[in-house]
């Protein structure tokens, strides 16, 4: 990992007009990771571009450099592209980037990354890509700001469940404390990403949990949100249930959560488990053409949600 770290920094050095992105729809970990790299870039005088698809969620506007990014890319004259939290270049959903042909930095921490780019720094044990950056900021001696510093928390924090899921290690926590001497607030992050729900939000989880239903057989609780249901819940942030499914997960007798939620005509799915359910949810990711982690995966599928005539749940 030492020489990926020193091939990468050489890489940046060398590189003027740098574009960053990941996934699209923004979430705290990649997105603030991409952020904590862009503030160390432009203060050392390169020029960046921040570019995600479907932009900033309302609950990661508080994140410093966040009106900064914009949704697509205007031009396409950069000489080095870096990625977080992708699995394959695709994973950007942007056709504009994913045919720049220029020399790409692959950040992630997921096990099942195609190791695309031309520097891989991948590592399945981190925590989330925040902690993966941060401890490229302390190899490079690259100074933490109070802006970097909120920003990789904020990847920690939303990708550990405020730490209270099995991917906080002590690595992890060691990370996190010196980011909060270095300036950055738990409280309030959390405040935005977690607490943040405003009536409407509450509501809607509140249709989401109608929708439940525990599966006694294959011991699988799981929820649906219908095209119909979310017409009833206009203007609902991106992040409206970010959560949500790890709410679903606190069920002890099941083995694993789901959530399905409709999104036009494509049907997104979140799943979770704990270690001592012993469920590796990867692997159902997969089969639906997802991935993820062991306890934290997800997928989607083309089709709609409906429920037939005796109760049951189908996709068509």
């Amino acid at each position: 990992m030492q020489q990926d770290f020193i091939k990468a920094k050489n890489l940046i050095d060398q590189s003027q007009n740098i574009l960053l992105t990941m996934h699209e729809r923004m979430d705290g970990d990649d997105g603030g990771s991409v952020l904590a790299v862009f503030h160390h870039l432009a203060k050392n005088g390169k020029q960046v571009t921040c570019a995600i698809k479907k932009g900033v969620p309302p609950a990661l506007r508080f994140l410093p450099g966040s009106e900064l990014i914009a949704d697509d890319i205007t031009r396409d004259d950069f000489d080095l592209l870096i990625m977080f939290g992708c699995s394959g270049k695709d994973r950007c959903g942007n056709e504009r980037i994913i045919n720049l042909n220029i020399p790409t930095i692959n950040f992630d921490h997921h096990p099942d990354n195609s190791n695309f780019a031309d520097i891989n720094i991948v590592d399945a044990g981190k925590s989330s890509v925040a902690e993966l950056v941060y401890d490229f900021f302390r190899f490079h001696n690259w100074p933490i700001t109070p802006e970097v510093a909120t920003c990789l928390l904020t990847g920690i924090i939303t990708d550990t469940g405020s730490f209270m899921h099995a991917n906080t290690k002590n690595s992890t926590l060691k990370a996190a404390g010196e980011l909060m001497r270095k300036g950055a607030q738990t409280n309030r992050i959390i405040k935005y990403t977690s607490l943040g729900k405003n009536p409407q939000i509450l509501k809607a989880w509140g249709q989401a949990l109608e929708n439940a239903h525990y599966d006694k057989k294959h011991k699988i609780i799981y929820a649906v949100m219908t095209e119909k249901d979310l017409q009833n819940f206009k203007n609902l942030p991106q992040a409206a249930f970010e959560g949500f499914v790890e709410t679903l997960n606190t069920y002890p007798d099941a083995k694993f959560a789901m959530f399905l939620r409709q999104d036009g005509d494509t049907i997104k799915g979140s799943l979770r488990s704990d270690p001592y359910k012993n469920t590796d949810v990867s692997q159902i990711a997969k089969a639906f053409g997802g991935g993820g982690h062991k306890l934290a995966a997800g997928f989607s599928l083309a089709g709609k949600l409906t429920k037939d005539e005796i109760g049951k749940w189908r996709v068509i």
